[in-house]
């Protein structure tokens, strides 16, 4: 019968083109970097061409002064009502009362409702 030799562990590393694989990996590097020159060349070139374009704002625009526009104002102070509309709401979240009384439906406090759910459920 024929002897059956093994192979010593180099024996693989000969079939591995080394050099085909530096030179592709120098190229696709080479190749990214000049699409990224030219990427970048062409929008600098086209941001100047904008800006050239782009007129000149008028002197007069930055002279005048904001202006209230003419009356009735929907708002007169916008953050003094927004700050007493958070307050009123908070108020309501946090406080107890009556929803509708005959009915016998009545709102209470968020921390509250949520302590009652998590005791008894919700009945339907």
């Amino acid at each position: 019968m024929s002897e059956h030799r093994r192979e010593t562990p180099g024996a693989f590393d000969h079939e591995i083109d080394r050099r085909g694989i530096v030179k592709t990996s120098i190229w696709l590097i080479a190749i990214t970097l000049g699409s990224f020159v030219v990427a970048w060349l062409f929008y600098e070139s086209l941001a100047a061409t904008e800006k050239q374009r782009d007129p000149k704002p008028s002197p007069l625009v930055g002279a005048a002064a904001p202006v209230t526009p003419p009356g009735p104002l929907l708002q007169a102070a916008p953050e003094n009502e927004l700050a007493a509309l958070r307050q009123r709401e908070a108020a309501r979240l946090e406080g107890w009362g009556w929803v509708d009384r005959g009915a016998g439906i009545a709102h209470v406090p968020v921390e509250r409702a949520m302590d009652a759910v998590a005791r008894d459920g919700v009945h339907r």
